[in-house]
């Protein structure tokens, strides 16, 4: 069994099936997603709909599913005919300049039925997951456990927001026993240097691996058996970032 990780698929679902094939993804591996399935690119809601139907694809929550989360209801409403308030100043947010348009769209396209199971299946996705490949131990989590996370903090005890929203540093992994997984930051943002690629702290323990597919970069994987890293290039340049 191979355990690989990717993370901030925002909709390119070509890519995420260009990477399946090109990993030889079997119902004998472990796929573990760190978040931020959704907004952005073209098609969020299928994206969602096939890790649903695999045992073996573990979403850990981002801060874009955990924004299409909070306002699933509403949408809901709207689809149900019901009378609701104007969107208030997040929710515009999130719709208007952080994708969240196409998969508020898409999501009312589907039947009542479909619009809850995602829904349930959101509410049970987790924050973290902590695991042991070949005696390594990892900590996955979307966007870190916040740039001022004291060293040996008890993971229980970080913030959620943090682990969603924080932008951490390239060395920033409080745990020294333990290699951290984020996603969040695109790793052009860490400089030239890591444009495309799975950055690595030099210091501490940890891998960045939000290659920006959305922004036309390499989708990028890891696996964790051997810490191999695979490659989908973007078949569209969906967003361009300055």
């Amino acid at each position: 069994m191979s355990v690989y990780v990717v993370s901030d698929l925002h909709g390119c679902h070509r890519e995420f099936n260009a990477l399946l094939t090109g990993i030889d993804f079997s119902d004998y591996d472990e796929l573990w997603i760190l978040g931020d399935v959704c907004d952005r690119g073209p098609d969020s809601i299928g994206l969602y709909q096939q890790i649903m139907q695999h045992d073996n694809m573990h979403l850990i929550l981002g801060n874009h599913d955990a924004w299409f989360l909070k306002y699933m209801d509403t949408l809901i409403a709207v689809k149900k005919g019901q009378e609701i308030t104007l969107p208030d100043a997040d929710m515009r947010t999130w719709l208007f300049a952080n994708g969240g348009t196409g998969t508020a769209d898409a999501y009312m396209d589907l039947d009542l039925p479909a619009c809850y199971d995602l829904k349930a299946y959101l509410e049970q996705a987790p924050f973290y997951q902590e695991l042991e490949v070949r005696g390594q131990k990892y900590v996955l989590v979307h966007a870190g456990m916040g740039a001022d996370c004291p060293a040996g903090t008890l993971i229980s005890a970080v913030d959620p927001h943090e682990m969603l929203w924080s932008h951490i540093g390239l060395e920033d992994n409080p745990y020294s026993d333990r290699t951290l997984i984020v996603g969040h930051m695109p790793t052009f943002f860490y400089g030239h240097a890591y444009d495309g690629k799975i950055a690595h702290g030099r210091k501490k323990s940890i891998l960045h691996i939000d290659c920006g597919c959305v922004y036309g970069r390499p989708l990028g994987c890891v696996r964790l058996n051997d810490g191999k890293e695979f490659y989908i290039p973007s078949t569209h340049t969906y967003l361009e970032v300055s």
